[in-house]
């Protein structure tokens, strides 16, 4: 890891992660407001997958994964910058591998959805009741989101040197 950590040091992203003042709070800003996002998509599509609010046809609330894909693409580019500038700090942090595990389970779960969940829910009706497997996979997606949010949020207090 060690060689990693210090490879990562010498990229030219570390460079301008470190080199400007502008960078990590534009990163920040960026990676907040797509987790915003991100999560406002995921609870309306997961809460009404889960079966709340059966008056919202299910194709309409399938209509926000783009949406929640390009907040995850975003997300996703400003942590490698996070990490490409501090590795040391994040590599040393309990919490950011938990946090890492609960992303891998999300991405998992939402490989299930889109090849086992996905293709059912199309075909029913706007008042259909969702098959139970629809309810667990989101149910799923909202504890490893969640999960990914909090750890996140801990990861200045816990892990090297917070605790």
């Amino acid at each position: 890891m060690d060689a990693l950590t210090e490879w990562m040091q010498t990229t030219w992203i570390n460079e301008i992660v470190l080199g400007y003042a502008w960078s990590w709070p534009t990163l920040e800003t960026l990676h907040f407001l797509a987790l915003c996002t991100l999560m406002g998509s995921l609870l309306i599509m997961d809460l009404r997958l889960i079966g709340f609010n059966r008056l919202i046809p299910l194709k309409a609330v399938h209509s926000l994964m783009p949406i929640a894909i390009v907040s995850f693409v975003i997300n996703l580019l400003s942590g490698l910058g996070f990490l490409f500038g501090e590795p040391y700090l994040y590599f040393g942090n309990w919490a950011f591998w938990l946090k890492m595990i609960l992303i891998v389970l999300a991405g998992v779960n939402f490989l299930v959805y889109f090849t086992k969940v996905e293709p059912r829910l199309l075909v029913l009706g706007p008042n259909d009741p969702t098959p139970g497997f629809a309810k667990t996979v989101g149910a799923l997606s909202l504890a490893f989101w969640f999960g990914v949010l909090a750890f996140g949020r801990l990861l200045p207090y816990l892990g090297q040197g917070g605790g």
